[in-house]
């Protein structure tokens, strides 16, 4: 009797668990966004000063995705005064050497900042004039505690843009807004399973809540973006998103033999650092 009560109760936990770890069901046509790999930040090649050289998420390595037929995936932030910038990090220390917070910075400072290919930090506005819907998007929300105003201002941007695209975000309140306020857009949800990894309490409690994939009870994603590297197949939140079949994205994909041996298991692949072969 013991043992039927507790499978009882396991059962129950699992079919709990399921229910708030759903994905949008069931799958939406995805077929715009198909038949092409992505870009990671453009396809750039170093972050090194030197001519020639194309620094991630900057208009050269856009343009040089564009010409070579991959898809794009970028990051894009709202500045101090209300504008789109398309930058990975919260700051520019790392690729301009100005330590600058984008939310707390006007554009205009943010503009005089240089990549280090020499360009500037490139507008949102600058980007899509330069992919012109030739190929599609991934457009990253990157959220600094502003993820309505963020979400409002992408979707209100790409309303006047004729392309393929979708948007993922690691914060759920992002992909929560597009589901409320513009469920025509595919949305997806960024993870990955480093659950434990954490050097600080802090990032610790933040990586478990990522790997429990507790967030799509908010965001009901149309696919997970995973980082293909911690996915853990025995771990429940990936059993159970198996088995429920949504859309998976991988990222990050550094190798053309990691593309090959992941085709089978993602519809769609993030990479970076090589050039991808087109798949079949």
């Amino acid at each position: 009797m013991e043992w039927i009560v507790f499978a009882a109760a396991v059962a129950a936990f699992v079919a709990a668990y399921a229910w708030l770890i759903r994905p949008n069901l069931p799958r939406r046509d995805i077929s715009c966004l198909q038949g092409v790999d992505y870009a990671h930040r453009g396809l750039w090649t170093s972050n090194e000063p030197g001519e020639g050289n194309r620094p991630e998420n900057s208009l050269a390595g856009f343009r040089a995705a564009t010409e070579k037929g991959y898809g794009i995936e970028l990051d894009v932030h709202l500045t101090a005064d209300g504008c789109l910038v398309v930058h990975h990090d919260d700051s520019l220390k790392r690729l301009t050497g100005m330590d600058i917070i984008i939310g707390q910075s006007t554009l205009e400072q943010i503009r005089a900042c240089r990549l280090p290919n020499g360009e500037p930090v490139p507008t949102f506005d600058e980007m899509l004039e330069a992919v012109a819907g030739r190929v599609p998007l991934i457009v990253e929300v990157k959220v600094e505690g502003n993820a309505d105003a963020l979400s409002r201002a992408v979707y209100q941007r790409m309303q006047r843009y004729h392309g393929p695209w979708c948007m993922e975000s690691f914060d759920p309140l992002a992909v929560r807004w597009f589901r409320k306020n513009a469920p025509e857009v595919i949305r997806g949800q960024l993870a990955f399973n480093n659950a434990g990894k954490g050097r600080t309490w802090k990032l610790w409690w933040r990586n478990m809540g990522i790997a429990s994939m507790l967030q799509n009870f908010w965001a009901r994603p149309d696919f997970m973006a995973l980082d293909h590297k911690t996915e853990k197949m025995w771990w429940l939140p990936s059993l159970l998103l198996r088995w429920m079949k949504p859309w998976f994205v991988a990222w990050t994909v550094r190798s053309q033999a990691d593309m090959d041996a992941l085709r089978s298991r993602y519809d769609l692949q993030i990479f970076e650092k090589f050039e991808a072969r087109k798949p079949e």
